[in-house]
């Protein structure tokens, strides 16, 4: 079996060097790099670390153009064409990313964004993308308790919330009303488990839900910060709208109530009828 895959990096050794490019050579497999394709020269008998994929015509071409994801990782690609046979994203380098048909949720748009599985055919070794995420995806959340902390992959926005990928290997819901501050398909943040459902589903949040007091007061001082950046006082108590808090603070009114009581009881802030006002300022 050869040791050269395509869809990952290795390090290979200059065997020759013609007038278009280098040549590598590995257990008698010659692997080409195209002069426009190399970052800086290179001579014969260096060991340099490339990118492998294959042309059409299924040859080994190497690369220093970094990926937007390599084989057995989860990546978010703008679709770039369609045809017959499927769609074609943009990998971040000279070569496209195939999906084809069977491997997509529903046709993909041009210039649209999709989140994709980067995976190898076991028979030919080309390298292609799914859309259909739960086929890489475990089932089994049983290891998952809550306020978990965990880390999620923004997969893409549906009517109640954000899919995620947590950990690269389960699946879950960020809900929106969970969500204040903005998010892009594609992005990583640190989150926390808010339930598991009886069917085995995680349910998401980016804060810890109930009562810590670490991390209640490590947020109560950033918000004293602003407070004290707005020159000490602000048009918000603990009756102000939800979405006017959200907006301002980018957190829940219930959050934003905890860390108000928890201010005024450290005797920091008193309320007023405009809002909320530093002590002693």
């Amino acid at each position: 079996m050869s040791k050269i895959l395509a869809g990952a990096y290795i390090d290979l050794e200059v065997a020759r060097i013609t007038d278009f490019g280098y040549f590598f050579t590995l257990e008698d497999e010659d692997v080409f790099m195209p002069i426009r394709l190399a970052k800086g020269e290179l001579k014969v008998g260096e060991t340099t670390n490339v990118f492998i994929y294959t042309d059409n015509e299924r040859r080994w071409v190497a690369t220093h153009e970094k990926p937007k994801g390599i084989v057995g990782e989860f990546t978010t690609l703008e679709c770039k064409d369609t045809n017959k046979m499927g769609a074609f994203l943009d990998w971040g380098i000279s070569k496209d990313l195939f999906v084809p048909f069977s491997e997509q949720t529903e046709p993909m748009r041009k210039r649209q964004l999709y989140t994709v599985y980067v995976d190898r055919d076991r028979i030919t070794g080309r390298v292609f993308a799914s859309n259909k995420l739960y086929k890489f995806l475990s089932q089994d959340t049983s290891g998952f308790e809550r306020n978990q902390e965990v880390y999620m992959y923004i997969a893409q926005e549906v009517e109640l919330g954000y899919e995620c990928i947590i950990n690269k290997k389960w699946t879950g819901l960020l809900y929106k009303n969970q969500v204040f501050k903005p998010l892009k398909i594609g992005s990583k943040v640190k989150g926390f488990i808010t339930s598991v459902r009886p069917d085995g589903k995680l349910d998401l949040s980016l804060q810890k839900q109930g009562y810590n007091s670490d991390d209640t007061d490590r947020t109560a001082k950033e918000l004293l910060l602003q407070i004290r950046k707005k020159g000490g006082k602000i048009p918000f108590n603990d009756k102000s709208h939800p979405n006017e808090i959200k907006r301002e603070f980018k957190m829940s009114k219930k959050q934003f109530k905890q860390l108000l009581g928890y201010l005024y009881k450290l005797g920091l802030i008193k309320f007023t009828e405009e809002g909320t006002e530093l002590v002693n300022f």
